[in-house]
């Protein structure tokens, strides 16, 4: 499959954006220092266990997370976050919103990942001069979705890749609040960075527009 970073953005969808971070996650990983503990392909034990019943009647999981495969972990990844997210109606705004959603969500938690968003487009809307604000919930509904293809219409290209960046910032100071609390992370802090730094140069090759 072609990188995402190749693509046109005529040509993104679920599955390359998928593949583009489910990549970036190593195989198994059983890090003393990990607070998910055992994960395998970014899935943690806890969210495997949540769906173990499907997992065990899709594809006969063994119920160990070494067993966990790259198909199982993009099933979850699909119906846990994907669909949830209603990344599939974003990709329809811009497939970069799609993907940046998704990614801060399935490292750092939905809920996480629609305020983001919310945030973003609230500090953007000049005193609600372009658009309402909205609530700044975490779940993303028809108001986000508004909002957004309000920010999108009059901002065009420009204001996406700022969306994009203040989203990734966002995404970064997770990561350091989260490491300050808890040194032991600092295992993880470079990699973390290395993700964004990845991230947001994409958004410039691609250049979202």
């Amino acid at each position: 499959m072609t990188k995402l970073i190749d693509m046109k953005l005529s040509e993104i969808s679920f599955a390359p954006i998928l593949m583009h971070s489910v990549n970036v996650e190593a195989g198994y990983v059983n890090n003393p220092n990990d607070p998910g503990k055992e994960t395998n392909h970014g899935i943690t034990y806890a969210t495997a266990q949540e769906w173990k019943p499907k997992l065990v009647e899709k594809f006969g999981w063994d119920g160990t997370m070494r067993g966990l495969t790259k198909e199982m972990a993009m099933f979850i990844y699909e119906f846990g976050w994907w669909l949830p997210l209603r990344c599939q109606e974003l990709l329809q705004i811009h497939p970069l919103i799609a993907q940046r959603v998704f990614d801060f969500g399935i490292n750092a938690g939905r809920p996480r990942a629609g305020r983001a968003l919310q945030v973003m487009l609230n500090l953007s809307n000049r005193a609600q001069l372009d658009y309402k604000d909205i609530g700044e919930d975490g779940s993303i509904g028809g108001a986000t979705m508004n909002a957004l293809k309000a920010f999108y219409a009059k901002r065009g290209g420009a204001g996406l890749r700022q969306l994009l960046i203040g989203m990734a910032g966002g995404h970064i100071a997770h990561y350091q609040s989260i490491t300050i609390a808890n040194p032991k992370l600092e295992d993880f802090f470079n990699g973390w960075m290395s993700r964004l730094e990845s991230d947001i140069a994409m958004y410039y090759r691609i250049y979202a527009n």
